[in-house]
């Protein structure tokens, strides 16, 4: 047994990078924006488009005339606020880590 095998032993993955050194590595690249512009689109378009469906079913239900705008706006408010976030969130974690 040499001092090079106990060393070797008490530091197992020296050389290997852990979970925190690759994801810094991911998420760090000066290239590339932050926060592209165009990065709430999909989660404005998302909100938008379950309102409108939501909108939509309610008039096709023989509803009373204007209740299909007042589900709308309050469908865009909640849940589309959080479709909004959860949204951008996802598109933001799959811009910064490249996803493919």
């Amino acid at each position: 047994m040499t001092a090079e095998d106990d060393e070797s032993r008490e530091r197992p993955n020296e050389g290997a990078p852990d979970a925190r050194d690759l994801l810094r590595h991911a998420l760090v690249n000066d290239d590339d924006p932050r926060f592209p512009w165009w990065l709430p689109l999909p989660g404005v378009v998302l909100a938008t488009l379950w309102a409108g469906w939501r909108a939509v079913s309610v008039g096709a239900a023989g509803a009373e005339a204007g209740a299909g705008l007042d589900t709308f706006l309050g469908t865009l408010l909640w849940p589309g606020a959080g479709i909004f976030i959860l949204t951008c969130v996802a598109t933001w974690a799959g811009w910064q880590l490249e996803i493919d």
